[in-house]
C-alpha cells in the first residue's frame, strides 16, 4: 500500500509541477513575442519614413520637371 500511495503522489505532483509550468512558459512567451513586435515595428517605421522621404523628393522632382515656368527659366539661363 505503501508503494502504491507514492507513486499515486508522485503523479500528482509531476501533473501539479506541469500544470504550473504552462502559464509561466506562456507568459515567457508572450514577453517575448512583444519584445519582437516592438523591435520589428521600430525598423518598419524607420523604412517607412525613408520610402516617404525618397517619395517627397521624387514627387518634388516630377513637379519641377511638370511645371513650365521652371523648364521656361532654366532655358533662359542658359
Amino acid at each position: 500500500m505503501s508503494e502504491d500511495v507514492r507513486t499515486r503522489n508522485r503523479k500528482r505532483w509531476i501533473i501539479f509541477s506541469v500544470a504550473l509550468l504552462v502559464p509561466i512558459l506562456l507568459v515567457l512567451l508572450l514577453f517575448v513575442a512583444a519584445s519582437q513586435d516592438a523591435k520589428t515595428s521600430k525598423k518598419y517605421a524607420a523604412e517607412r519614413a525613408g520610402y516617404a522621404e525618397k517619395f517627397a523628393k521624387q514627387d518634388e522632382e516630377r513637379s519641377l520637371a511638370s511645371d513650365p515656368e521652371a523648364t521656361t527659366s532654366s532655358n533662359q539661363t542658359r
